[in-house]
Order: C-alpha cells, then structure tokens, then sequence
C-alpha cells in the first residue's frame, strides 16, 4: 500500500499526534500520558497500544531504538517525517464520527421505561453530580498539565460537561412534569421534599 493512501484511525492519529508533542518517549511514558488524562475513553491499555507501536512502525511512522541500561529492554519512539505528515493529514481531516460522538448517557435514556418516576430522579441526580466532579477533575487538571492551544483545548471539555448538565436539567423538569412534580429549584426554595413519586 502507498504511503501516501494511508489513512490514520483516530486512535493511531491520537497517538502519533501525542508522540510528535511530547518528543521521543517510551511506551510506558506515552500510556501514563494516557492513564492521567480526564477524558474518559483515552486511556489505552498495554495490550492496545503496542500493537499500535507495531503497526505505526510497519508503516514508517515511528522509529524506535533500544533505551541503553535498561534491563525491561524498553524503546524510545520518536516520529519520522512520514509519520508526521499522516499526522497532518489526519488533523486535516473532519470524518462524520467526529460530529456527534457517542453519549452513553444519552443511550441509557432511552431505556427509562424500565425504571420508575423515582429511579429515573435519582438517575439524573447521579449523572449530576458525576458532571459536577468531572469539571473540578478538568480544573484539577488544567492547573497541573499545559498542552498546546491549552485555553482552547480546556474550554471545548469545559463547554462539553456544561452542555450535558443543562442537558440534564431539562430531562429532569420533563420527569417532574410528567409526574407533576414541583421542579428542583422550586423544592430547593421552599425547602420542602415533594410529593411521593408515582411509578411510571
């Protein structure tokens, strides 16, 4: 196959645009990258990713040479030129996957017939406050780690979450409207609990 024709995946494309950033690394030092990331479907586990080391490398995107004194017989990887051009092909390129990504929260919704009035409340409050601790995790992790076009890259996730909580605060009043329920904000004020939730 022609170098030229060679399209990345997104996780080839995310691990060689991660080792043109972060200069000749080992594996090891790539998968931590990837195991303190905040994004949950980054983290790419050792059986994963060298497989990847190995196809990237077939195809002359990586070279690697053997760390000396190192008795695991570790290897420091580094981009070639080939590689980091596949890599600007791929930043290039906007695929329809990239659109609308997948939501698993979303998918669950549409399985709510399955729980009562309640559960789906306590379903929301739960999502909640995991959205919640996500943006401290973010913030946590925006002060500690720098990337390029950091403010950038920080307000997409940030928006991301904020999306998902208004998201979420709208599935909540349409719940409480349904069981003619007070909203939230209502019961918050007057400090009351509500009414016993009907099963759905």
């Amino acid at each position: 196959m022609a170098r030229e024709t060679i399209t990345l995946t997104d996780d080839e494309g995310t691990f060689l645009s991660l080792l043109v950033r972060v200069g000749p690394a080992t594996a090891y030092q790539i998968s931590k990258i990837y195991a303190e990331s905040p994004v949950s479907n980054f983290g790419t586990s050792k059986g994963k990713i060298y497989p990847l080391i190995r196809r990237l490398r077939d195809l002359g995107f990586i070279r690697s040479e053997r760390v000396e004194g190192d008795a695991r017989g570790s290897e420091r990887l580094e981009c070639t030129a080939a590689g980091i051009e596949a890599v600007r092909h791929w930043v290039k390129e906007i695929r329809s996957n990239h659109v609308l990504l997948e939501d698993p929260l979303r998918t669950k919704v549409q399985s709510f017939g399955l729980l009562t009035a309640r559960e789906r409340l306590k379903w929301v409050a739960d999502a909640r406050a995991a959205l919640v601790q996500k943006l401290k995790d973010l913030e946590d992790y925006a002060a500690e780690v720098e990337v390029p076009f950091k403010d950038i890259v920080h307000d997409n996730a940030v928006s991301s979450v904020e999306c998902r909580l208004q998201w979420l605060d709208r599935l909540e009043r349409s719940i409480e409207a349904e069981v003619h329920l007070p909203s939230r904000g209502k019961r918050e004020a007057s400090g009351t609990r509500g009414r016993a939730l009907n099963r759905s």
